[in-house]
């Protein structure tokens, strides 16, 4: 990394080597690396905290019932509507139109604890109050969230994880910490923690750009550069196929036997953080340490195995509920790091907006779980034999697997065939492959449809407009067209048949006459005044 906080490409060190962990002194080394994310790491666990105390009863049990599933689907409605919104417009959202929700999602977030703290303090609150007071929480939470990721899109790998999985781990010290007070004043104090967010965005401003801290892409990772497009868009797909069979098997589980929340005990709610932090750290010091499948088939397989523990101990300790709850929540908290995690990935990869994939993402995490969990609540008064529901939840659990790693071996044959002798496109099983599917549209990652070209075309016109400001030359302006849109220094010198060298001459006059340092410093002077 260069002094003035800018990536280089190429650069060599521990992110090219493949290993941060290989020496007494690397601790102290990744610290410095990576302190510039500590205002986005309390950022973030500051959200989840504030949304898991208002909403989920800071997990004192595994949620607040059916309250907790029904407010969230009014959230996810209200984010559908968001998500079509930004559809619609085709183009990212404008950085001042993304700092004012911000500032007003952190305003209502901490005003709708405040109000739930309230309501405790006076009483039980009524049912309904506590829905709508219970959805406004969760929807400026969510938002304010998904604001912490977007400030981390198109980083790498390494500073991904390390960003996703230790918010995940401090957030729950914090929860645990909050969760030994009464409830109303649990909630106040956790509504007064989510104003620190105010500060903490402008913290952030003075530090290094997520995407500018060294680190590395694994070939094998959904941040890497994969052969084709086609590649990486499947890579993707497959990825929230899982999480969606998944998320079905979470609804069961939480919702086991009969639909009502499970109340932890001393022991049980303690062990059920350990397990999260212990995760968190398995999953950061294996990508420190340079493997490449930890979070894609590592992370499913622990996120099973979690589901299949619980299922045992649901079905050993049928009276002890509290005991199977453990893993059962642990797991919750793994899938929303995971999600977190890829996430950030299908930001570095489609073109749309950040906040799409932050939608998207929540509504099929989120939406399969809430749906499953009050469908065993409807089932309740049927009295249906524990053994058949766990029998049930076994299949799903399974079925899952299969959809996952069926999907990754159809994306390890993909690229087998890729390194095949071409048939120049001619035969319709080429054409089929390079036809993007309706998931792919869906996902934003078919970026040969009409909108990417559609931003694409907007792109160099700002581009050409902001060289006549800056007297750049017309190579210059082809370049800063395709820089801007995340290319490369390798990739703009493939796509305009020149050197890599000569690519990264023409980068560094545009900085040069531009007086920026960064890539974000050029796309937000794109967006904000060339349009």
């Amino acid at each position: 990394m260069s002094r003035d906080g800018r990536s280089t490409e190429g650069a060599t060190g521990p992110g090219a080597a493949g290993s941060y962990l290989e020496g007494p002194g690397d601790l102290r080394g990744l610290t410095e690396r990576f302190s510039a994310l500590i205002p986005l790491v309390a950022g973030l666990v500051i959200a989840r905290v504030g949304l898991l105390t208002a909403s989920y009863g800071s997990y004192a049990r595994t949620d607040d019932g059916t309250l907790t599933d029904s407010s969230m689907l009014i959230v996810l409605a209200v984010l559908g509507i968001f998500l079509a919104a930004i559809t619609r417009r085709k183009t990212p959202l404008k950085k001042r139109f993304v700092n004012r929700l911000m500032l007003a999602t952190i305003a209502v977030e901490s005003f709708s604890g405040f109000a739930m703290a309230l309501m405790y303090a006076l009483g039980e609150p009524f049912p309904g109050t506590r829905l709508a007071i219970g959805a406004l929480v969760s929807l400026s939470a969510s938002l304010c969230i998904f604001y912490w990721l977007r400030r981390a899109r198109e980083t790498n790998t390494v500073v991904a994880v390390v960003y996703v999985f230790t918010s995940l781990a401090l957030s729950e010290v914090l929860l645990y910490a909050l969760s030994i007070l009464p409830d109303f004043l649990e909630m106040a104090l956790s509504a007064s923690i989510v104003l620190l967010q105010y500060p903490l965005r402008l913290a952030a401003r003075t530090r290094t750009i997520p995407k500018h801290i060294e680190g590395r892409k694994f070939e094998s990772d959904y941040f890497s550069f994969s052969k084709t497009e086609i590649q990486r868009r499947q890579f993707l797909m497959a990825t929230a196929v899982g999480i969606g069979a998944l998320s079905i098997v979470i609804g069961f589980l939480r919702g086991y036997p009969d639909g009502t929340s499970i109340v932890f005990d001393p022991a049980t709610r303690i062990a059920y953080p350990l397990v999260v932090i212990a995760c968190c750290a398995l999953v950061v010091v294996a990508t420190l340490r340079g493997s490449e499948r930890i979070t894609t088939v590592g992370m499913f397989v622990t996120m099973q195995l979690l589901a299949a523990i619980a299922l045992v101990l649901y079905s050993a300790f049928p009276d002890a509920l509290r005991i199977g709850a453990v893993p059962t929540t642990a797991l919750n908290a793994l899938m929303v790091g995971f999600t977190w995690y890829v996430s950030l990935a299908f930001m570095s990869t489609g073109w749309r907006d950040p906040y799409y994939y932050t939608c998207a993402g929540w509504i099929v995490w989120i939406g399969c779980r809430a749906i499953m969990r009050l469908s065993i609540l409807a089932l309740a008064p049927l009295a249906l034999d524990n053994g058949l529901l766990l029998s049930v939840m076994s299949a799903i659990l399974l079925a899952s697997a299969q959809i996952a790693f069926i999907q990754f071996l159809h994306v390890e044959r993909q690229a087998q065939a890729e390194d095949a002798p071409s048939c120049e496109g001619d035969c319709r099983s080429c054409q089929r492959e390079l036809s993007p599917s309706a998931l792919t549209k869906l996902m934003g990652l078919d970026n040969d449809s009409e909108s990417a070209q559609t931003r694409e075309e907007l792109m160099r016109q700002s581009a050409q407009q902001m060289g006549q400001q800056f007297l750049l030359s017309e190579r210059e302006i082809e370049v800063l067209a395709l820089y801007a849109q995340g290319y490369t220094q390798k990739r703009v010198a493939e796509t305009l048949f020149i050197s890599q060298g000569t690519a990264h001459a023409h980068i560094k006059r545009i900085y040069a006459k531009t007086d920026f340092h960064s890539r974000q410093e050029l796309i937000d002077y794109l967006e904000e005044y060339t349009q």
